[in-house]
């Protein structure tokens, strides 16, 4: 047996070290070499050329597979190193914005797709749980290869990995009696606890502890025993995530941040480093055992939808509401393209799905789930290395008028919501964050609901969004007078009309997401209505802003000025004397 295991370790080191060397050749990342790899060593290979067959190296993978935590869990504790929980603290409110944004819109996605094919209902809830998560070990190693960890977009995509981590952990939770793990049922309560006790635990090691054995860590010559010190202390960090049901990458990433940014912060990182890069080949490695490629040709067509509608989800869609909290199109467009990698929770969800006797597509939803991660961590660290690129690209190409609208929703949202010395919106406004949360739950009944409750819910979720409107619009008031819009030309005196339209089109969103929700138990079709009518309305309320608001458009000639009774859906005749508003034809041709 022992002879056995070394042949298999030394296999796989060799043959990882052959990916990654033809992925070089090729100028790919190392991560597409290390999965081929393991798809051509695993037990799923099944190769015949005349008499000769091959079936894979290894059939048991499972040792291997425990072996390879080790893997994704020192990764995630070197970004801790690079990390510190005053930096989580500083992106907690963007991370945790776009961390159930984007879930939401891929388990959107993903429900959609399931209700178009046919499937019940628990299986469309697994695929839409496959195709949800990210993978934070391929962007992770992405960033290594770039050296992009001390980018100050990073910091944001962490906090977003970190959050839907623990969004991920919840989904497990609820899932109750179809997810066993260490012996007995998660319950959503018992995980809160959980949570909180775990955060505790590293709060006082991280304020107390920590700094009293920092002086004794320095003073230690030793390399052998500090090497085991920080191994095991690693290993026992995840151990603790793991035993109130947190994934066990989380507690080894909170362990590097509180050793970030001390004395020997730097000699942890060249002692360990050789270690990371192993485990982590290695974790790669059984993640490709774990795919089936014989089983491609018969999901290749769900595959191929989803994994277009996944890169618009993440890659556009996400770019946008980055965007709009106040990061530039590059850094917007980099942390989108890093959430598009699919990785070991994916495949974690559809093994469930073929273990859980309410699923009756588990068959499908395995092969399904390999290929589609297969596709995206290959794509995600091609996307990673051209998102500057792109994003040059797509700013070149795009309307004025699209630029300047969204560029006024970036400065304005962006004082409010990034961290540094912006405007504290929560803490300016406790209103406001009560009618969100008025909205949030009007929106988990509404989903929730059916029968009479159902339109019950739909309209306290239309009032909701309303109050929301109201709120927002009296915030953003006082703080637009004080955001310099000057050299995006926009005309002095636009404060009032830039408050309605940001809050007119937060309120939209709202109004939109709850027409969809109400709609789509009913008849799903009409979903496709709904997002295209807003997605139209959304265009032409931004070309009709910039008419308004901006010096360079051919309706803004003279200067505005602070007329409070009008709507910013019409403006003074003296504004448009020689160039008439009422001139549909031209002014679409322009458009």
């Amino acid at each position: 047996m022992t002879n056995g295991f070394m042949l298999e370790v030394g296999v796989i080191m060799l043959v990882a070290f052959t990916g990654a060397a033809l992925a070089g050749r090729f100028k790919q990342s190392a991560i597409l070499g290390y999965i081929a790899a393991g798809i051509f060593i695993g037990p799923f290979i099944h190769i015949e050329i005349g008499g000769l067959s091959y079936h894979g190296l290894i059939h048991d993978t499972s040792l291997i597979n425990a072996i390879s935590q080790l893997g994704i869990i020192l990764l995630m504790f070197f970004v801790g190193l690079k990390f510190s929980i005053t930096k989580l603290r500083k992106v907690r409110r963007p991370a945790i914005i776009l961390s159930i944004f984007n879930i939401g819109i891929n388990l959107f996605t993903g429900v959609l797709l399931g209700t178009a094919l046919g499937w019940p209902f628990m299986d469309t809830l697994f695929l839409a749980l496959i195709v949800s998560m990210s993978s934070a070990g391929v962007a992770l190693k992405s960033l290594l290869e770039m050296d992009r960890l001390n980018n100050a977009e990073t910091d944001f995509l962490l906090g977003v990995m970190v959050a839907q981590d623990f969004i991920s952990s919840i989904f497990l939770a609820l899932l109750g009696g179809l997810v066993v793990k260490s012996g007995g049922n998660v319950t959503v309560m018992g995980f809160i606890v959980g949570v909180a006790i775990f955060i505790v635990f590293f709060v006082v090691l991280a304020l107390v502890v920590i700094p009293r054995t920092i002086s004794y860590l320095v003073k230690m010559k030793n390399d052998e025993m500090f090497v085991l010190f920080a191994l095991g202390l690693v290993c026992l960090s995840a151990a603790l995530a793991e035993f109130f049901s947190i994934p066990g990458m989380i507690g080894a990433f909170f362990i590097g941040m509180t050793f970030a940014e001390t004395r020997i912060t730097d000699r942890i990182e060249e002692k360990i480093a050789p270690f990371r890069d192993a485990f982590v080949a290695v974790f790669f490695m059984a993640f490709g055992m774990m795919i089936d490629p014989t089983l491609f040709p018969s999901v290749i067509g769900i595959v191929a939808l989803a994994v277009v509608l996944v890169i618009l989800d993440d890659v556009f869609l996400t770019a946008v509401v980055s965007f709009f909290m106040g990061y530039t199109p590059r850094q917007s467009l980099f942390v989108s393209t890093s959430m598009c990698a699919r990785g070991d929770e994916s495949i974690l969800y559809a093994s469930i799905a073929r273990q859980a006797a309410s699923s009756t597509k588990g068959a499908e939803l395995y092969p399904l789930a390999g290929a589609f991660t297969f596709v995206l961590s290959a794509v995600c660290p091609f996307l990673m290395r051209r998102s500057y690129r792109i994003a040059d690209a797509l700013a070149r190409k795009m309307p004025h008028f699209i630029k300047y609208s969204a560029g006024v929703i970036s400065r304005t949202l962006g004082k409010i919501i990034l961290p540094g010395d912006g405007f504290r919106l929560y803490k300016g406004s406790r209103s406001l964050l009560c009618a969100e949360l008025f909205y949030l739950a009007c929106m988990i009944a509404l989903i929730l609901t059916n029968g009479q409750a159902h339109y019950i819910a739909f309209g306290l979720t239309i009032a909701a969004s309303l109050i929301v409107w109201v709120v927002l619009q009296n915030v953003l008031g006082p703080i637009v007078r004080q955001i310099n819009y000057y050299n995006l030309c926009t005309v002095p005196g636009s404060h009032m009309l830039i408050s309605r339209y940001v809050a007119s089109l937060v309120m939209a969103t709202l109004m939109t997401a709850a027409c969809v929700a109400f709609t789509f138990s009913l008849y799903w079709p009409t979903v496709l209505l709904i997002l295209m009518a807003y997605l139209m309305w959304f265009i032409l309320l931004m070309k009709v802003f910039y008419d308004q608001t901006c010096a360079d458009s051919r309706y803004a000639k003279h200067p505005l000025m602070p007329y409070p009774s009008y709507s910013y859906m019409h403006r003074p005749s003296m504004e448009v004397s020689d160039s008439p508003r009422l001139n549909h034809r031209k002014r679409w041709k322009e458009f």
